[in-house]
């Protein structure tokens, strides 16, 4: 394509330079002519693909951090998080000739946690913002429950490690301040146009979810204010079709006082759920007819460089493939 462009320029450079004197009508065809290849050259593509990757559990400089506490990780492969994702970014987006990697939280397996001297130590999210800056990829994020955790070690314990979410909002803000995507707040939308189709991709935050015991609230849970932004951004269009991205999943049943679910289930345009935490590969439908929504869990990057779907958006379906296998469709939506 691009060499024919070449030459339609060429050949219009060429008839400029051979006639001294272009009549007025002349200059208005070749303006003309100038315009339609290069609205040809911007046409929407008729596939749009799209990268899914979940729980990466990246921990960087873990010679700051508490021996033991290292030893532990080490047990479920989290030393390899690092490893694993660059793996990933140096290989498979060019394999599968994506245009976006979308990675559905558990980022880094902590955003703080004590060091050796018993003080604190928050860098985990500012080193990962400066490994993104190495690759020359389009990468979307949402926040996951380990984007929030706050890690601790008692050795008088039988069970050590000690997290929390106390301390969410410091974390929020500290994502905010280093990571571009989350630069107007930690959930976000973008419209992409694929042929004739609409699409917007909503990027949520429902990493919290440690709630009391006596506290009856379901997960996923996402709060009010972004119940609200959610709820105009899936009635914004009546031609658009919605895919959502998010960390925590929906179980196979749903409480009926979930308000989040509430929300989702009033728009039949919202097509696809894609989510990860659960370290599985899961496809379920909702509310378990075709009129429902599907959602799709990825299993963990953390323990496998394959754990990767390919999702594709066209303008007729909606296709995600087996995990790790882009030329395989385990699931086809069709569009309305």
């Amino acid at each position: 394509m691009m060499c024919f462009l070449k030459n339609q320029y060429h050949g219009i450079a060429n008839l400029s330079m051979k006639t001294d004197k272009v009549i007025p009508h002349a200059k208005v065809l070749i303006l003309l002519l100038l315009v339609l290849v290069s609205e040809a050259t911007m046409a929407q593509k008729d596939t749009l693909n799209i990268l899914h990757i979940s729980d990466l559990h990246v921990i960087t400089n873990q010679e700051a951090y508490i021996d033991e506490m290292m030893a532990y990780r080490q047990k479920k492969d989290y030393h390899l998080g690092e490893s694993r994702f660059r793996e990933f970014l140096s290989t498979v987006p060019r394999q599968t000739k994506s245009d976006m990697v979308v990675a559905t939280g558990d980022l880094i397996d902590f955003f703080e946690s004590v060091v050796d001297d018993g003080s604190m130590l928050d860098i985990q999210t500012s080193q990962f913002s400066k490994l993104l800056d190495e690759y020359d990829l389009p990468i979307y994020l949402t926040m996951g429950n380990h984007e929030t955790f706050t890690f601790d070690w008692d050795d008088s314990l039988d069970y050590k490690l000690l997290h929390h979410q106390y301390n969410t909002e410091k974390a929020r803000a500290l994502w905010i301040r280093n990571l571009e995507v989350f630069k107007n707040g930690t959930y976000y939308s973008k419209n992409v146009k694929v042929g004739k189709i609409d699409y917007k991709l909503i990027f949520l935050d429902d990493s919290f979810y440690e709630f009391r015991p006596d506290d009856p609230t379901d997960i996923p849970y996402i709060s009010k204010p972004q119940e609200y932004w959610l709820d105009q951004e899936l009635s914004a269009s009546d031609t658009d079709v919605e895919i959502i991205f998010m960390h925590i999943p929906f179980g196979a049943k749903v409480a009926d006082d979930n308000n989040f679910y509430r929300v989702l289930e009033k728009y039949p345009s919202l097509k696809l759920v894609v989510a990860g935490h659960h370290h599985k590969n899961i496809i379920r439908k909702f509310p378990g007819n075709l009129s429902g929504f599907v959602q799709v869990q990825t299993a963990a990057l953390v323990n496998s460089v394959q754990n990767w779907r390919l999702i594709q958006l066209t303008e007729d379906q909606i296709l995600v493939s087996v995990t790790g296998k882009a030329e395989l469709a385990e699931q086809i939506i069709q569009l309305d």
